[in-house]
């Protein structure tokens, strides 16, 4: 999977979540709880959107310091 095709699907919850919050504002005749509901469905999506993006924050900074960072000798071994 390329980067760019990662941050769209990182990014589709999110996108979810607005169409959810357009449905809510759009609906009418729906009582409350239909409306709160819909609502705590955009809030889960937005949700899942945020930690899917900060899981894949988290991947590229382990990536960068796994790159940048000699490979460190298992703890016990005894340096030449």
């Amino acid at each position: 999977m390329t980067r760019s095709q990662l941050g769209l699907v990182v990014t589709l919850p999110w996108l979810a979540a607005g169409v959810v919050l357009l449905a809510m504002t759009r609906i009418e005749g729906e009582t409350r709880e239909a409306q709160l509901g819909l609502f705590g469905s955009a809030a889960i999506c937005f949700s899942i959107g945020c930690l899917a993006r900060t899981s894949l924050g988290l991947h590229d900074l382990m990536q960068v310091r796994s790159t940048a960072a000699p490979p460190e000798a298992p703890p016990g071994a005894r340096q030449p």
